[in-house]
């Protein structure tokens, strides 16, 4: 039993633990440089990303979606800097809602219990991630400025009043939910905004027409497997990046390294092997996308789950992914990216099994339902909450016209008629055959 470790005192989102010895919160100089330094590596996540979302779209698209994450991340960076940190960490007054200090620097401060410069660098690359998510979602059909308005409203707005709901003395967490690295308030609710992008969006053009011949084929499988390297170094950081009292909790540390690990491997061999039984090859797509629907379930609470059960959440999160993604376009659901098998179903199982295995209140460990409970309703509440505000700010963009790129770039591509060139140009390529009859198979 691990217990020795699992039972210190829980370092929840954006927390800081309490000194053991003298009851007071208290962090040293390398707690500090730590939390800097994960902020800077998950700069790095942008570059998985960029290769995640260009090998999955189609090669004419492929330089227009890596602008759209770089373009994210900017603007998420400033509209963090302006109020979502403060939405997130401010003072709320008592509301239970929404901070209303610290917005645009005013009255940051560096002391031993916070420090809000370091602490701004971690937090405003982990939201860069969820807006990189939701651009999956609107991979090769929104237009620069929808994507640009979409970005500034979820990272600015939809997305910081989650955080806050759900940081260490958010009203969620008050009641019992618990989400230490953001399975939920990162990986999910950012899934349920690439959903809803997707829907309103609608299916690529011809996407599901069976009398067309255009050429639907994803363009690298070796991108999205160098991309899921990426992401997978920087996940220690996403999930490692948490703990912000190192000194008081040493054990806690290694454990949620390893269970981020672990999980990692689990998914993407569970993916392996569910692909491999069901339709007798094997993808790189699907192994590599496994690996990442493994991460986000091990974001739910690595820090406070035995590493056996991180690796049956995980092999159900793989297992579910490689069922999910090839059954999703049966319904014309239309994610070339796999941002709902990933990121929505995989944030879900993360929330939810949560509430069955966490050492410190699972059913499963005879803690009761409460846990469970709380996880529910923590998922429901992140649905209801992104759904809404995400579809708003979508039907509004689509009434003033400006949400999809027109039917000529769509079928030319972004990159080429939006971007001057494509970025990847076959020096063999025959324009004349454009309608190629390929077979999609992720």
């Amino acid at each position: 039993m691990q217990q020795h470790y699992l039972n210190h005192a829980n370092p929840t989102n954006g927390g800081v633990v309490p000194n053991p010895s003298t009851g007071t919160r208290s962090q040293s100089n390398l707690d500090e440089d730590w939390l800097l330094i994960a902020g800077i590596v998950l700069a790095f996540s942008q570059l998985g990303f960029g290769f995640l979302e260009a090998g999955s779209v189609r090669y004419k698209n492929a330089q227009s979606i890596v602008i759209k994450v770089f373009l994210g991340l900017c603007l998420t960076v400033l509209i963090y800097w302006l109020f979502g940190y403060g939405f997130s960490y401010g003072d709320d007054f008592g509301t239970y809602f929404m901070g209303g200090t610290k917005l645009g620097a005013y009255n940051w401060s560096a002391t031993e219990t916070q420090n809000d410069y370091s602490n701004f660098v971690f937090r405003a690359t982990l939201s860069c991630i969820g807006v990189s998510i939701v651009s999956g979602g609107a991979a090769e059909r929104l237009t620069f400025l929808a994507w640009g308005v979409l970005a500034l409203f979820y990272s600015g707005f939809v997305s910081p009043a989650i955080v806050h709901w759900t940081n260490k003395d958010g009203w969620l967490t008050k009641l019992g939910y618990k989400d230490f690295g953001g399975a939920g308030f990162i990986f999910y609710s950012a899934g349920v905004a690439g959903l809803i992008v997707t829907i309103v969006s609608k299916p690529r053009k011809y996407r599901f027409e069976q009398n067309s011949s255009l050429n639907f084929q994803a363009f690298s499988s070796i991108y999205v497997a160098f991309g899921t390297i990426i992401l997978f170094a920087t996940w220690m950081f996403i999930n490692g990046g948490q703990i912000q009292s190192g000194q008081s909790t040493p054990y806690i540390q290694g454990l949620v390294a390893v269970n981020t690990l672990v999980a990692g491997a689990v998914g993407g061999f569970w993916s392996f092997i569910t692909r491999y039984f069901t339709k007798e090859t094997t993808s790189l797509f699907s192994i590599s996308r496994g690996i990442l629907a493994g991460l986000v379930v091990s974001s739910a609470a690595p820090h406070e789950s035995q590493i056996w059960a991180t690796s049956i959440i995980a092999s159900i999160a793989g297992i579910i992914y490689t069922l999910s993604a090839t059954a999703l376009p049966k319904v014309k659901l239309d994610d070339p990216v796999q941002i709902v098998p990933i990121f929505l179903h995989g944030g879900f199982i993360g929330i939810l099994f949560t509430g069955l295995l966490d050492i410190n209140g699972g059913l499963f460990y005879g803690k009761g339902m409460k846990l469970l409970g709380c996880q529910l309703l923590g998922l429901l509440i992140i649905t209801v909450w992104v759904a809404f505000f995400v579809f708003f700010i979508l039907i509004v963009l689509k009434g003033f016209g400006v949400l999809r790129i027109d039917s000529d770039t769509e079928v030319a591509g972004i990159d080429k008629e939006k971007c001057n060139y494509e970025a990847i140009s076959f020096t063999n390529e025959d324009h004349q055959q454009v309608n190629i009859i390929k077979t999609v198979s992720y």
